[in-house]
């Protein structure tokens, strides 16, 4: 939307709430040591080196360049392996290293080091992305020493680096002080241009303590140019440029060319530049490098400053790539490092204003002190920052000539500036990148859509290769059908890592979800009539033709197919993929009778003789029909009926809970993303949305710049095996959902914007991004209690806007809830025309009777958790999210800071879940209590252990049923008051020698901790004269199997 609407809407609707706004303090610490958060102005700092570490390297892209870079600078780095490993994992199995290249750049080759189906690959070879030649550098040799990737460390002091969100501009500085002379200040600043996509700019200033004569080298370093072949390379006598040529390896009709000219002030003698080449210690050995350098005079407390302008294109997007590129630099050039900053600046404004990304601050502008919220804060702007710098946006298209080529290429898992899985491109795009990005910025998420439409054509000569799997007749398919395969790079065809039968058949249906969801986002009908509905009704028709009739059965059913759920792979009625082909069938039906086109009644047959994969007595639905209960989840499936699909059934909350206990640790990182969207639509109780919430983000979160790991472990010998995907944009989408399709509610439908909102008490204030509805731009504002909605005036909305609702209310409905409304358009900034709702309280509904602990935010431990079982997971009121200490042989404290009220207890109920202590204790207090307090005894071990009420049986190891926790009710012979603080300690873990596999994985789990106060009470004022004294007072209560405190109780159910 336009930059300056949007900006004034957002300062219009705050002045609404509140009178002032407080300015947010500077530079505040994270939770990552030395990393600090400008919230005023988008800025993060680091202020601690670690070399050869991928997780310390930031990607800069614009959504055609896209380059890694290293921690001491933009230099080339390979990583330092860490116990033997330094990977990239899966297909390729290459080296971890930085990485650069331009959208659209793949190759053609023989197949992998490793494919799904390798029989495939006598059909034909692999498409991945190919490098250029890393393109940053400039490197500085001072004293005989060099400033490079390897620096040696102890030469470099009072580090930082900066990522300056709303410039797009990454910053280094630093003290070198090379070969242990004196010290030179070094400052590097660093931009991939947005709007100019073919332009890049590396600036340096030295600042010598001494006169000192230095060299600098402009790198264009070769060894970057992963599978590629060298086309040619040069350094230009008539300025101050070299440039190299690639193409990707097999593919003779494309090129890439890499320009880089160098500028400098008065201390820079560019009559010294000299060209090297690939042999010299500068520049490594591969052909493809080649380096310029430049003598620079530093006198004693002056800067110098010398810079190099990149200039980049492939023939891929261009006619005369070369051309271009040599232009882009040069132009650079003469416009200079500033200027470019400041075009930069201006249209990262437009892509990413305030308006655009969710606000967890107060009316006043303030924001929470709980950490918790604050990180949130720092992820509502990274996040779509790091997925937006992959996508180029319609302003660049038409900045380079309305080039609609620079606007097809998708987003590959780690975007532009990694090889991670060979840069192919998966449903991680269309189903967990896309959907966060077509509510705000429906017109960049068009990239999503324009990569699917590109590859129809392919889609639909792949129905031909039905002959190369367990779908060999020949008459089954006719024409008319499409089918994409699981992994696409250059062509989309079948290839051994993406193939297109036998495997993941859900991927065309998600791109189905994709087209409907762009439409509903836009309103642009004449684009979902004319390209977009006839790939769905191919995808509906190959998916009528794929499916099989079951005699026995008499239902229609998928076979030999793959759910998202890869660990599991090729069975039969698999439970998501049959839901989406039904919902397909369905859908796809009813857009068509909108559109003018018959139904097919066939699809509508099919839909109805088509059924999910139930075990009715535990009422839960099945990944397939023959799942046992030793099941492990690789990633969400079957929860995402309940959020991508919206399937109407009965068997939402049983399916969350269970498959919330058999997700894998080892599973990547998008996952508990759903698990907060689904448990926010369907809890009737608790606050386990905000708990998933955290779990999507808090452990796969990487220092310094807020970039996602795939896995919570990031080392192959302790994760399962998996070489992790880094930076993982699809964990960054998945976390880009929650807000919008969690708290907000919101669902995808065609005839009316529904929502059904409902904050999670730990959250006082949510005013979420800009959305777009039929391509009319909305804001909602959150607090506990209600929702409102305002329009934006009609100016913001998209050129492809639904024109009913420029005049007309667009009808507003709240899920399951009854009542229909309206939202009239904006009126006036005096007259917005607001529309305010009731929110769901869910996190006020208390899922254990009287329990006064229920989401309170004030909880910690006195230890360190497992990654994801945090302490807020005991006592969010549900079972399935669990809190777990790392430690066993010590007694860990949770602590809850209730403050007043304060009630009389005489209930404790503790669900343990899977891991139960062998002791426990309760301690109240109204002072702050360290772990132990003086003079307070406790007994371990107790005589005999706690109760378990749900010990491990293996004969049950493969039943599917309800998961239960092991749990322990205790009932006081007298009320114990509450004070400011009620700690729980525990100790030990009953896991171990429990007959399971393995060995014990850390301390006990305490999946829910309920205090129930006495509902008949006693006088509050007579509590605080009693129990409140001088020294604060307290209370203990030691657990065993039996206790002088009161009854202690263990039950199942």
């Amino acid at each position: 939307m336009d930059f300056f609407a949007c900006t004034l809407f957002r300062c219009i609707f705050f002045t609404l709430l509140a009178s002032t706004k407080l300015a947010a303090a500077l530079s505040e610490p994270t939770k990552f040591p030395g990393v600090l958060w400008d919230d005023e102005n988008w800025i993060i700092t680091s202020q601690e080196l670690r070399q050869g570490a991928y997780q310390d390297r930031l990607s800069l892209a614009n959504g055609y360049l896209g380059i890694t870079v290293a921690a001491t600078g933009p230099f080339f780095e390979v990583d330092v392996p860490v116990e033997g490993d330094n990977i990239n994992g899966w297909p390729i199995f290459d080296r971890r290293q930085t990485f650069a290249t331009v959208a659209g750049f793949f190759n053609s080759q023989d197949p992998a080091n490793e494919t799904n189906y390798p029989w495939l690959n006598q059909y034909g070879g692999e498409s991945f992305i190919s490098g250029v030649p890393h393109w940053a550098g400039l490197v500085v040799q001072a004293n005989g020493a060099i400033l490079n990737a390897s620096v040696n460390p102890a030469h470099i002091s009072e580090y930082s680096s900066t990522l300056d969100i709303g410039a797009g501009l990454l910053s280094w500085s630093y003290s070198w002080t090379p070969g242990g002379g004196e010290p030179i200040h070094v400052h590097y600043r660093m931009l991939v241009h947005k709007l100019h996509i073919n332009q890049a700019a590396v600036q340096l200033k030295l600042t010598a303590s001494r006169d000192a004569n230095v060299t600098v080298y402009d790198v264009l370093e070769g060894d970057c140019a992963l599978r590629t072949e060298f086309v040619d390379k040069k350094y230009e006598t008539g300025s101050a440029t070299i440039w190299s040529a690639v193409r990707p390896s097999n593919i003779d009709n494309v090129t890439a060319y890499i320009y880089s000219t160098v500028k400098g002030d008065e201390a820079a003698d560019l009559g010294t530049r000299a060209e090297i080449n690939e042999g010299d210690n500068m520049v490594g050995r591969n052909i493809s490098s080649i380096a310029q350098s430049v003598k620079v005079n530093l006198v004693a407390g002056q800067t110098a400053e010398v810079s190099k302008f990149i200039g980049a294109a492939s023939s891929d997007a261009f006619s005369d790539p070369q051309a271009i590129a040599k232009e882009a630099s040069i132009a650079g050039a003469s416009d200079g490092f500033t200027a470019l900053l400041h075009s930069n600046i201006e249209e990262w404004k437009n892509v990413l204003p305030r308006c655009s990304v969710d606000s967890y601050h107060y009316p006043n502008g303030s924001l929470p002190t709980d950490r918790n919220i604050q990180e949130m804060q720092i992820l509502a702007v990274t996040n779509p920052f790091h997925l937006l710098q992959n996508i180029v946006g319609p302003n660049a298209v038409a900045a380079a000539g309305n080039n609609a080529r620079l606007a097809i290429n998708s987003v590959p898992v780690c975007g532009l500036g990694s090889a991670c899985y060979g840069g192919l491109i998966f449903w991680d795009a269309d189903v967990w990148m896309a959907p966060g990005l077509q509510m705000s910025h429906p017109e960049h998420a068009q990239q999503f859509v324009n990569y699917r439409v590109d590859k129809f054509a392919q889609a639909r000569q792949n129905v031909d290769m039905a002959f190369s799997s367990s779908q060999n007749h020949t008459s089954r398919f006719s024409a008319g059908g499409a089918v994409y395969p699981w992994t696409s790079g250059r062509y989309g065809n079948c290839t051994g890592t993406g193939p297109c039968f036998d495997y993941e058949y859900h991927l065309n249906g998600d791109i189905g979800l994709l087209f409907r969801n762009q439409y509903i986002a836009t309103g642009d009908a004449k684009q979902f009539a004319e390209k977009l509905l006839p790939i769905s009704n191919a995808i509906a028709h190959f998916y009528g033709e794929v499916v099989t009739f079951n005699e026995t059965s008499g239902f229609y059913e998928l076979w030999n197919a793959t759910d998202p759920d890869e660990y599991a792979n090729n069975k039969n009625n698999v439970g998501f993929t049959t839901a989406l082909m039904k919902q397909h069938f369905q859908q796809t039906n009813q857009l068509n009778s909108w559109f003018g086109i018959p139904v097919n009644d066939s699809w509508t047959e099919k839909a109805r003789r088509m059924r999910l994969p139930i075990n009715k007595e535990a009422r839960i639905i099945l990944e397939y029909p023959d799942m046992n209960g030793s099941i492990a989840v690789k990633q969400a499936d079957v929860v995402l009926i309940d959020d991508f699909l919206n399937y109407d059934h009965s068997y939402s909350l049983t399916s969350l809970d269970y498959y919330a206990a058999k997700q894998s640790p080892n599973g990547p990182g998008m996952t508990y993303a759903v698990f907060s969207v689904v448990a926010n639509q369907i809890s009737p109780s608790g606050c386990s949305s905000y708990t998933y919430d955290h779990y999507t983000s808090a452990p796969y979160l990487r220092t310094p710049w807020f970039q996602y790991s795939e896995q919570l472990l990031d080392n192959y010998n302790h994760n399962g095996g998996t070489h992790p995907a880094f930076p993982f944009l699809t964990g960054m989408g998945g976390a880009n959902r929650v807000a919008l399709f969690g708290y907000l509610g919101l669902r995808l439908l065609y005839d009316r914007l529904d929502i059904d909102p409902s904050l999670p008490p730990q959250i006082p204030h949510l005013n979420y991004r800009t959305f777009y509805w039929h391509g009319h731009a909305i804001n909602a504002t959150s607090n506990t209690t209600h929702t409102t909605l305002v329009r934006l005036p009609n100016t913001a909305a998209l050129p492809s806007a639904n024109t009913t609702f420029f005049t007309r209310p667009i009808p507003v409905s709240l899920g399951t809830r009854r009542g229909y409304f309206l939202l009239r358009p904006y009126k006036s900034p005096s007259s917005p025309s607001p529309l305010t709702l009731l929110n769901r309280q869910i996190g006020h509904i208390a899922t254990v009777a009287g329990n006064i602990m229920q989401c309170h935010p004030h909880v910690t431990s006195s230890a360190p958790h497992l990654p994801g079982q945090f302490p807020l997971a005991a006592i969010d009121g549900a079972a399935s999210t669990k809190w777990q200490p790392v430690a066993s042989n010590e007694t860990v404290y949770l602590s809850v800071e209730l403050g007043a009220p304060y009630f009389p207890i005489r209930h404790l109920l503790f669900d343990w879940g899977a891991q139960p202590p062998l002791y426990f204790e309760v301690l109240f207090s109204n002072s702050s209590l360290e772990p132990r307090p003086p003079g307070w005894s406790s007994t371990f071990p107790p005589p005999s252990g706690i109760p378990l009420s749900r010990p491990f049986d293996p004969a049950r190891a493969y039943v599917i049923e309800p998961i239960v926790g092991n749990q322990t009710n205790v009932t006081l012979g007298s009320v114990v008051w509450t004070g400011r603080w009620v700690v729980l300690g525990v100790r030990g873990n009953q896991y171990r020698g429990s007959g399971r596999d393995g060995q014990e994985i850390g301390g006990p789990t305490v999946a829910e901790w309920s205090l129930a106060k006495e509902e008949d009470g006693v006088d509050n004022d007579d509590y605080r004269q009693e129990f409140a004294g001088e020294n604060g007072g307290g209370a203990q209560l030691v657990m065993g199997s039996s206790d002088e405190g009161g009854e202690q109780e263990g039950r199942g159910g």
